[in-house]
């Protein structure tokens, strides 16, 4: 009969193994994210979960910036809408 404990060990077992699968799908080149660098990312971050930060910062900051250019496009739109109704 399977303990708590066991059960919460298969549970953290498969969890790890289907993050490792996750990773190995496509190496992460930190170069790419970040051409502006004067450095070399890759070797001064060797490790694949601070890469993986890297590029989610990367991916989340695009998000926003898509964002805020949807607001700000918004914004102008209701506030020519404002200036056409104090014409009329």
């Amino acid at each position: 009969m399977d303990t708590p404990e066991n059960t919460s060990n298969q549970t953290e077992t498969q969890s790890l193994s289907s993050e490792q699968t996750n990773t190995t799908e496509e190496p992460i080149v930190l170069s790419e994210l970040f051409p502006d660098a004067r450095r070399d990312l890759d070797a001064l971050f060797p490790d694949p979960s601070m890469k993986k930060l890297l590029k989610e910062l990367v991916e989340n900051r695009k998000k926003n910036e898509r964002f805020l250019k949807r607001l700000g496009l918004s914004k102008m739109d209701s506030e020519d809408d404002e200036e056409l109704a104090e014409i009329q």
